[in-house]
């Protein structure tokens, strides 16, 4: 038994010994036997083999055989497949008729009797091999009684199949030369002339000029029995010539006597036009060589061209020629720059270019186009040039590179200028304002480090996008006000609104430009949410301490009077004068009087900061307050120096005292819009007396300065020179405060140098000097003392 007679039987049990054991039985078959040790695996064997027979265990995990019998059955490939069912069980009647439902021939319980499955496996497996047998004798009898079919209706049609399927004209004629018929495409170009077909009738439709000699040529070729060929034109049915290339064949008998003659018509109008266009074409292409040649001469772009893939042989251009400081015309090579003593190298990222790395040879070689190829060229005597290649191949007629022409761009100032900007690009990175560009319809085209930080979007995630609208810009009067400025005066700065990625709103100072040329514009933006916070703290707490200390003053002054009405309804409480309705109403009055003391206490408790001062360090404070005005300095560009010659350890209240300095520091830099130098200077008493025993606090600015009708109202509640900015209440609590600890305020505002100097002086007595150390100073220009020119004392 050969192998493709062998038979697959496909043994399915979900333990290893049953499948042995079956094996066993069944080898002496000699059937190829498969294994499957679940249904999944069966049906995996199933789709990868023809098989005869299953012999299958009913109980198995997952998928048992009658599932697996009806997952067959519904495959047509395995509706035929005989299925024999094992199992250790007793099966019951419904089990059998559930298994024969299934498709199921026939059932074997265990044990095994060897035998028996062998006799009926053996059946089935020769029964599956006999219908293979079958059917293959049944396809080769269809198969020859179809190609007999075949070949008769071939035999019957083939001439006249062949004769309307060809592109030529085709016709036959008898051994006379009478034409008795023609294919379909005559008909097609002709048109039908059929009561001229006993006769050449295909002559009526000859050009006149070919018909006498065609007719000759003919006879000539009939007479001799040999094949005939010529060329000429025929009138189509819509009245234009066109040329044919037309042969004509003799057809023998047995006898080699000619029984007719085939001939065929072949249209070669195209073929001729198309040599008539070639010929065109070529002289038109000769014409564009010049003219390549012409523009290659002045073309200002380096070009070479390898005239094999080896780079032997490299012609180049006048240009680059010039480049490599060849003569024009002179014959390169990749292995060696060129004849002589001029010499040129080629570099990459500082390594040298060897014959194999070079874009011609690459190109060339691997039929491939390399493109943005950069490469420094060094000369002799010469400066270095950045050079810009590219490189394409070019093909024989096989379709195989046969050299490659490039292309050299001189980038020398390209990549300086890049340089340039890669600098200027690097510097914006660092500034820690957010830097963007966007072009005239508000679309963002450049995004700095600074940006991002500030507004949390990334750059490739606003590039490109009209940013406004992503940060929801709200503009002071209108963006149509803005763009008028830009418009007008090409530049802007104020204020805006704007919402960050995490939808934080954001208050930024920001100046606009409009870039040269008209087409961008330049955008400096610095978050000053924190500093207008700070400001309007500033602003609100000095509204509660000035609503405290008038609500203080008025507390203390109703408090005199009070005290004397408390005593007058003191005496009167026993009055001998007085009945007892009278004292029962004079009663009620000193209660309601108690109650109006009690509201008096509370709000002279509530201006206080404490009931206890604490120790407190001057210049500590000031460094807390400077951390506050950082940006601001940074932004206007402020030079900040510091005098501290004493930390100033003095017993008071830090909170009501870090207003007093914040408010004049937070003035001084308000004065300075446009830079400056503020100098803050902590120094001790020079005067070391009981009475003068203290320390004085110096706040200088070189801002705006104060005008001297200003100086005799600066201390005056709700006096301000900020406009609607402004409390005017600032330097009146300031003074309070300091007048509380029997201290003193005096400023003064002068010009010196073309410049405005504008100097407060603290002086604050009874400062503890136990803990107090002369740190180094900053070095800076000197403002000058200036003297006070108004001055406010302490009682």
């Amino acid at each position: 038994m050969i192998d493709q007679d062998q038979a697959n039987i496909l043994m399915v049990d979900d333990q290893p010994g049953k499948l042995l054991s079956y094996e066993a039985i069944l080898g002496p078959l000699g059937e190829n036997l498969i294994k499957a040790r679940s249904a999944r695996e069966a049906l995996d064997q199933l789709l990868h083999h023809d098989i005869a027979v299953v012999l299958m265990d009913v109980s198995m995990p997952e998928i048992d055989g009658f599932e697996l019998a009806d997952m067959m059955r519904q495959h047509p490939r395995f509706q035929k497949t005989a299925i024999i069912f094992i199992s250790a069980v007793h099966l019951t009647d419904m089990d059998r008729i559930k298994g024969y439902k299934s498709g199921a021939v026939d059932y074997i319980s265990v044990p095994v009797v060897p035998e028996l499955l062998r006799a009926k496996v053996g059946v089935f497996s020769e029964l599956h091999r006999k219908s293979h047998q079958l059917e293959r004798l049944n396809c080769e009898l269809e198969r020859r009684v179809k190609d007999r079919t075949e070949q008769l209706r071939e035999s019957e049609e083939q001439f006249r199949t062949l004769a309307n399927s060809i592109p030529q004209l085709a016709w036959m004629a008898d051994a006379d030369g009478a034409i008795f018929w023609y294919n379909q495409r005559w008909y097609d170009f002709i048109g039908d002339l059929s009561e001229d077909m006993p006769v050449w009738g295909w002559q009526k439709v000859q050009h006149p000029d070919h018909r006498e000699r065609v007719i000759r040529q003919v006879e000539l070729s009939r007479n001799k029995g040999e094949a005939w060929e010529d060329t000429f034109p025929l009138l189509s049915k819509e009245g234009r010539y066109c040329w044919f290339l037309s042969r004509a064949v003799p057809i023998r008998d047995s006898q080699a006597k000619i029984v007719r003659w085939f001939g065929t018509s072949t249209d070669i109008s195209a073929q001729i036009a198309a040599k008539d266009e070639i010929r065109n074409l070529n002289g038109k292409l000769q014409e564009r060589v010049a003219e390549l040649e012409a523009i290659m001469r002045v073309l200002p772009v380096g070009v070479a061209v390898a005239q094999d893939t080896d780079g032997c042989v490299i012609t180049a251009n006048v240009a680059l020629s010039n480049l490599l400081g060849v003569s024009p015309g002179a014959t390169l090579s990749v292995d060696r720059n060129m004849p002589g003593d001029v010499l040129f190298e080629m570099y990459r990222d500082g390594v040298r270019i060897d014959g194999k790395d070079h874009p011609l040879l690459r190109a060339a070689r691997s039929g491939e186009y390399w493109g943005s190829f950069e490469c420094e060229l060094r000369r002799a005597d010469k400066d270095p040039v950045h050079l810009l290649a590219s490189a394409s191949p070019f093909f024989d007629q096989e379709g195989n590179a046969r050299g490659a022409v490039g292309a050299f761009i001189d980038v020398s100032s390209k990549r300086h200028l890049e340089d340039l900007l890669r600098e200027r690009a690097d510097l914006l990175e660092l500034a820690t304002e957010a830097i963007f560009v966007r072009d005239l319809n508000g679309i963002l085209k450049y995004w700095n480090a600074g940006a991002e930080a500030l507004y949390g979007w990334q750059r490739d995630q606003v590039l490109g996008k009209p940013i406004h609208q992503i940060l929801q810009t709200k503009f002071p009067g209108g963006e149509r006000s803005v763009q008028r400025a830009l418009r007008e005066m090409g530049k802007w700065n104020g204020d805006l609104e704007q919402v960050t990625q995490d939808g934080s709103k954001v208050i930024v100072a920001c100046r606009k430009a409009v870039k040269a040329g008209g087409n961008a514009i330049l955008e400096i933006s610095r978050d000053i949410t924190a500093q207008l916070k700070t400001e309007d703290a500033l602003r609100k707490t000095e509204r509660l301490a000035a609503m405290g200390r008038v609500a203080g003053i008025i507390a203390h002054e109703i408090n005199n009077p009070l005290e004397a009405i408390t005593n007058t309804f003191y005496l009167l409480r026993d009055h001998p004068s007085l009945d007892e309705e009278a004292r029962y109403y004079a009663q009620l009055g000193e209660e309601e009087l108690r109650r109006v003391c009690h509201i008096t206490q509370q709000t002279l408790g509530f201006y206080r900061e404490s009931r206890h001062p604490i120790e407190v360090s001057i210049s500590a404070l000031l460094d807390e307050i400077l951390e506050l005005q950082t940006r601001r300095m940074d932004f206007d560009n402020i030079v900040l120096d510091k005098r501290y010659r004493s930390r100033g350890i003095i017993q008071g209240f830090p909170v009501e005292l870090k207003q007093v300095f914040l408010n004049l520091i937070g003035n001084a830099v308000q004065a300075m819009p446009e830079g400056g130098k503020l100098r803050l200077h902590v120094f001790e008493s020079p005067i070391r007396t009981k009475h003068h025993r203290g320390i004085f606090i110096s706040i200088c600015d070189t801002g705006t300065g104060i005008h001297p009708e200003h100086a005799k109202h600066l201390f005056e509640p709700f006096f301000t020179t900020k406009s609607t900015k402004g409390t005017g209440l600032g330097l009146w609590i300031s003074r309070g405060i300091i007048q509380k600890y029997g201290g003193s305020i005096r400023f003064r505002s002068v010009a010196l140098s073309g410049r405005n100097i504008t100097c407060f002086q603290i002086h604050l007595p009874e400062a503890d000097f136990r803990n107090s150390e002369t740190p180094d100073l900053l070095s800076s220009d000197e403002l000058g003392a200036p003297i006070a020119a108004g001055v406010s004392h302490g009682r």
